[in-house]
Order: C-alpha cells, then sequence, then structure tokens
C-alpha cells in the first residue's frame, strides 16, 4: 500500500514595520555602526526635536496667559455692565441651591478645585515615559484652557446675568487698574459678582478628572478623581458661587472640547502613516461609504491641520522614517484590499492540505470496486 501525499502550506507571517528596519540595519552593518559622529548627529537631532517641542509649549503657555488676562477683563465690564444698569437684578431661581445647603465657607470650593488641579498634574507629569510626554501634557493642558477660557470670554461679554450672592460688583479703572485685579482674580484674593453662564471652576475642576482618566495607569486613583472633582462641583453651589447651569455647561463642554481634540489626534495618525484623508478610505469603498453614511462633504477637515500644528505631531512626525511610513500604508492597503475581496480571514500560521491516494492493487493498478447489481 502506497503512504499518503501530504503538502503543507506554510502561511507567510506579516513582519512589523519594526522587525523590517532591524532586519534592514543587520544587513547593512554599516549603517548600524556606533561611532562618535553619528553619536553627535543622534545628539543633535534629539536636541532639536527637544527645543521644537519646547518652542511650541512656550507659545501655548504665552497663549493661555494672554487668554486668560483678556477673561478677567470681561469679568471687571460684566460687573461693569450689572451695576450701572439700573435693574434690580435679583438671583435666579435655582433647583440646586434649593438641594444643596448653603455655606460662607467661599475658601472650600477653591481649595478642593486647587488640590485636584495641582495633584492631577503632579501625578500626570511624574506617571510619563519622558520628558517629551512630559511637554505634550503640559501643552495640551494650556491649549484645552486657551480654547475653554476663549469661549467663556465669549459668554461674558454678550451677557450679565444676575449674581447668586450678595456681593459688591468690580468697577473697572485705568488698564492698569483692570491688570491689577486681574491679577487678584486669578489668585482668588478677591471674587466677582457676574462671572457666571461658564464656570471657570467647573473647567478647571472638569479638566484635572480627565487628566489623570488619560495619562494615569492606577484605576484607584482615577476613581477617587471622580469622587474628589463631584465633590469639588458641589461645593461651586453650597458656597453660590455660581448657578448650576454654570456648572452642567462647562462639564459638559470641556468634556466635548477633550473628547473632539483626542479624536482628532487619532485621525492625524491614520492620515499621516495610513494615508487615509476621509473616512470612506477607511472602507476602500466610497460608494458603500456613501450609501451607508451619506456624508458627501466632510466636515471641520480644517481642524486636522490645526490640531496637528498644536499638539506637536509635525515634529515627532518627522522623527519617523520613511520606512516605517510606507511600510504602515503598505499593509493597510493590502488589508483593505484583502477585506474587498472577502478573502479567507488569516487567523492560522499553517495551512495543510492532505492529498489521498486511491487504493491500489498488488501490481500497483488502481483496484475497481466491484459494481453493485
Amino acid at each position: 500500500m502506497a503512504e499518503d501525499t501530504t503538502i503543507t502550506l506554510t502561511a507567510g507571517i506579516v513582519p512589523t514595520p519594526t522587525e523590517i528596519i532591524t532586519k534592514r540595519n543587520e544587513e547593512h552593518p554599516s549603517n548600524n555602526t556606533t561611532n562618535p559622529r553619528r553619536n553627535f548627529a543622534e545628539h543633535l537631532h534629539l536636541s532639536h526635536v527637544l527645543v521644537a517641542e519646547i518652542t511650541r509649549t512656550l507659545f501655548s503657555m504665552i497663549s493661555f496667559i494672554f487668554v486668560g488676562f483678556l477673561c478677567t477683563f470681561a469679568i471687571q465690564w460684566s460687573d461693569y455692565r450689572w451695576k450701572t444698569s439700573g435693574d434690580d437684578m435679583k438671583a435666579l431661581v435655582d433647583l440646586g441651591f434649593k438641594v444643596i445647603p448653603h455655606t460662607e465657607q467661599l475658601f472650600l470650593a477653591d481649595l478642593f478645585m486647587l488640590t485636584l488641579l495641582v495633584g492631577s498634574i503632579s501625578i500626570s507629569l511624574f506617571l510619563a515615559e519622558s520628558n517629551i510626554a512630559r511637554l505634550i501634557i503640559i501643552r495640551r493642558i494650556f491649549w484645552m484652557l486657551t480654547f475653554l477660557l476663549s469661549f467663556r470670554m465669549i459668554t461674558l461679554s454678550v451677557t450679565t446675568l444676575p449674581s447668586p450672592k450678595s456681593c459688591n460688583p468690580l468697577v473697572p479703572g485705568n488698564f492698569f487698574n483692570m491688570l491689577k485685579t486681574g491679577v487678584n482674580l486669578i489668585t482668588g484674593s478677591i471674587k466677582a459678582c457676574t462671572d457666571n453662564i461658564f464656570s471657570g471652576h467647573s473647567i478647571f475642576i472638569t479638566t484635572s478628572v480627565i487628566l489623570l482618566r488619560v495619562y494615569c495607569r492606577y484605576k484607584y486613583i482615577v476613581y477617587y478623581s471622580y469622587l474628589h472633582g463631584l465633590v469639588a462641583l458641589s461645593l461651586l453651589l453650597a458656597t453660590r458661587i455660581h448657578y448650576t447651569v454654570d456648572v452642567l455647561l462647562a462639564v459638559f463642554i470641556t468634556y466635548a472640547t477633550h473628547s473632539i481634540y483626542f479624536f482628532i489626534v487619532d485621525l492625524c495618525i491614520e492620515k499621516h502613516f495610513l494615508n487615509i484623508k476621509k473616512a470612506e478610505d477607511r472602507l476602500g469603498d466610497a460608494e458603500l461609504y456613501q450609501r451607508i453614511a451619506y456624508m458627501p462633504n466632510m466636515f471641520n477637515t480644517s481642524l486636522v491641520g490645526a490640531v496637528r500644528w498644536m499638539d506637536g505631531l509635525d515634529i515627532r512626525f518627522s522623527c519617523e522614517g520613511e520606512e516605517i511610513r510606507d511600510i504602515t500604508r503598505e499593509r493597510a492597503r493590502q488589508r483593505r484590499v484583502n477585506s474587498n475581496s472577502g478573502s479567507i480571514s488569516d487567523t492560522s500560521e499553517m495551512t495543510q492540505v492532505v492529498v489521498i491516494s486511491p487504493p491500489q492493487d498488488e501490481e500497483g493498478e488502481p483496484s475497481k470496486r466491484p459494481e453493485s447489481s
């Protein structure tokens, strides 16, 4: 009897871009030789990146300080409009004031906000993997707060709500007096009366919680930040610093801003490495995408370029090898082609095909089955 014939086909395993670059360096040792000139070049390269990251971070910090002082000017003008309006502007009816008891200890709201803010920033920076990562975190904080305070400045400038507490409104003087009052507002040594609609305290509280949620890997610290933030928000109502609507709007807008920002960061990564410029590129079939999603024109495409620059992605993209980008794009294209052609999923690394030869007689001729009558 002849033995069964077995044919074994081994499926190719697609290497990662890092493995390909490593193999290429091994094949060309001259490119991987360590010498003083190469070390000096690498040192200059890292220094260039670090300087670029620091410069971009300083720009975001200057923007944050500038917008912060403009926001304090808007607060002072809001108090001035309230004082000179001549209307009997009583406090609005607020459900939160009826649920949460009142306290005169105003410092509690500032204390809980500052401890959460300082703690979240310190933990995030301490757990960061490198100095570049720390600069990224700091820059993102500045940009987020710059946008949120800009929006808050607009809301304060267009509408003045009556103060939820009894207080003396601020009266702006000349520019230097307004600047001095702005510093006192930032430090918390004085309080404004009509600092409403969009709570600044809630911006910093929500940002602090999101920082730990994104950058902290210890879940119990994240859970505690939720509780700490909830208490801090409740104290804003207990001290009558803000209306409930001020807190709710600030929490929602801050959360939405961070969500959009991090989503656009992912879009920038896909556009650079996978060459995905539109959502339909993920499917590889524009007609199918339009039938399902129906979005003939993309919305807010300009935000991708803005976030790319603000986050410093262009700096870090320039450090990545062109080989990795080309290889990653090719692998993504192959995945889309395989998905569209309906190919079988590569779940196993080895495919075995067994061919069984028919039974033979003693002379080596295939035996015939007896015919059934």
